[in-house]
């Protein structure tokens, strides 16, 4: 598996594969290789169409989809408009939205979840469990701009674009500005993809972290994209990052498997 200059990775559905405050680490996407012998063995693919309101939001996960995990829609609160969030660096923005599982672009349509429940192999303290939250987002053109998006907004790769030139730009961390309160982040060092993201046809994940001994949550940030379809999962642990990141506060990958599963039924 090669990595290009960006850190972006490609990944191939037909192939067998085995592959409020912070700052982006990675932003990856796969390419895979076809399995040797035998006929490809395809994961589950969202529409590639854009999704109207009523279908994103039929498409959107509930509690029977997620084992272990209380699901429901996503309260005022923890609802952020484009004013109530900046950062001190223009390119980082993108970030921070993300991480508070907000959607990015100019989505046709959107639907929004929250899912509390602890990710496998991770115990909370007494009564505690995890908060990921959940955003659905459906565009309808392409494009690093919007003359050359067909659709009138500004697509799905424009936001893997923007998130490509935010893992350069905000490596060194900046400073996260939301409804007023202002909080230094940082990038943990790069690691390797989470496992299990062989459904996407291209994803890419960060971490979102405080500087060491700011009392500061630390966000686990998956985006995947199927077609005109990203799903933008963020996963909250409470302080900040551990040292074993991969073991102690893992991405949301149950959380959106599942989504995409419940996304290719439609």
């Amino acid at each position: 598996m090669s990595r290009t200059t960006s850190a972006m990775r490609r990944l191939r559905r037909p192939a067998r594969i085995t592959v409020v405050a912070a700052a982006l680490s990675v932003l990856a996407a796969c390419s895979g290789t076809e399995s040797d012998g035998g006929d490809p063995d395809p994961s589950p693919s969202a529409p590639a169409r854009t999704l109207t309101a009523g279908e994103i939001e039929t498409a959107a996960v509930d509690g029977s989809d997620v084992p272990d995990h209380q699901v429901g829609a996503r309260e005022a609160a923890d609802r952020y408009e484009d004013s109530e969030v900046s950062a001190s660096q223009p390119e980082c923005v993108v970030q921070a939205r993300v991480a508070l599982g907000m959607n990015v672009g100019d989505p046709a349509s959107t639907a929004q979840r929250t899912a509390m429940g602890n990710p496998p192999g991770v115990k909370s303290a007494a009564g505690d469990l995890v908060k990921t939250t959940v955003t659905l987002a459906s565009y309808k053109g392409k494009g690093k701009d919007k003359s050359e998006d067909k659709g009138g907004g500004e697509g799905e790769e424009k936001v893997l674009y923007d998130l490509g030139l935010a893992s350069t730009a905000c490596r060194s961390g900046f400073t996260s500005t939301v409804r007023g309160e202002q909080t230094p982040v940082q990038s943990p060092p790069q690691e390797d993809a989470p496992e299990g993201l062989d459904f996407a046809d291209e994803y890419t994940w960060f971490t979102l972290t405080g500087k060491p001994g700011d009392d500061v949550p630390t966000h686990r940030v998956l985006v995947v994209r199927s077609g005109h379809t990203l799903g933008f999962f963020s996963r909250t642990y409470p302080g900040p990052a551990a040292d074993t990141l991969s073991t102690a506060m893992p991405f949301p990958v149950d959380v959106a498997r599942a989504q995409w599963k419940k996304l290719a039924a439609e």
